[in-house]
């Protein structure tokens, strides 16, 4: 199997899950051309021709940029919670979504395991300033093998329920947004800080490390920490931050164990490959 993120941070949002016969995007917050060239430099020859399912974990427009254009002309299915799917109209002030859109659109439930081809998908819940938004975890099967890899952005704060459903993962593409010390200082209003800060806001880096933390076993290894913002963090900052939190709390043998780094706003990061 396959996970990519093609392009994770404020300005755009998709990742890419694939096997040899099933082809999932998650996300498009960039344009639909724009992802249909990341997805054949990915190695998906016929591009947006070949993905069967669209699934968006929230309404907010750095994740469904593109959506409109991947539904209307590609005639791809789209998946999300109730709450997002009905927001798409709200938000893009476009009927779309309400008439002709909506014979494409499939609502799943948190907690409720379902599959497109060989994927299957387990939504759940998370803390975001948005309708329902969703993060999601991925098995796939291949003789007595499963692999479980997971894809958790724009939430506020983490739980036991959150951390539940991130156990036991060979790979995790997980937020860390934000430096506190950087957004403080930054040039952001303060009603968008608050926002940020909050528990439906974004999670810092040093609680992406706390996170993995709580998370980690000898089977995760590899982390990427996605959704960093463009002035608030630094790639460089966002890794020795939860690196440093992930030591700190679990032993400086954990440095060797798990692969940590930052994935890119801008070119194709991979999380996965087997």
């Amino acid at each position: 199997m396959k996970f990519l993120s093609l392009v994770s941070g404020s300005s755009g949002n998709a990742s890419l899950i694939a096997t040899d016969s099933t082809k999932i995007l998650v996300d498009c917050g960039i344009s639909a051309k724009k992802t249909d060239t990341l997805l054949k430099e990915a190695g998906v020859e016929r591009g947006l021709h070949e993905i069967d399912a669209l699934i968006l974990t929230h309404e907010h427009s750095d994740h469904i940029k593109g959506v409109k254009r991947v539904m209307s002309a590609y005639g791809i299915p789209v998946y999300g919670s109730s709450g997002t799917l009905s927001a798409l109209s709200a938000v893009t002030k476009d009927e779309y979504f309400n008439y002709a859109g909506r014979e494409l659109m499939e609502p799943v439930r948190a907690d409720f395991e379902f599959s497109i081809g060989d994927i299957h998908i387990l939504p759940f819940n998370i803390y975001h300033d948005a309708a329902e938004p969703y993060a999601y975890r991925f098995e796939i099967y291949e003789g007595d093998k499963c692999t479980e890899t997971a894809l958790m952005t724009d939430c506020g704060h983490y739980d036991d329920y959150i951390c539940d459903h991130l156990t036991e993962l060979d790979a995790v593409l997980m937020e860390a947004n934000h430096d506190p010390v950087m957004l403080q200082n930054g040039p952001y209003p303060m009603m968008l800080k608050r926002r940020i800060i909050s528990g439906r806001g974004h999670l810092s880096n040093a609680l992406a490390g706390e996170l993995l933390a709580k998370i980690f076993q000898p089977k995760l290894k590899k982390v990427k920490l996605g959704h960093l913002s463009k002035e608030n963090n630094t790639p460089e900052l966002a890794v020795a931050t939860v690196r440093d939190k992930l030591i700190s709390l679990r032993g400086s043998e954990t440095a060797g164990l798990v692969s940590i780094a930052a994935a890119s706003p801008e070119i194709l990061t991979e999380v996965y490959a087997d």
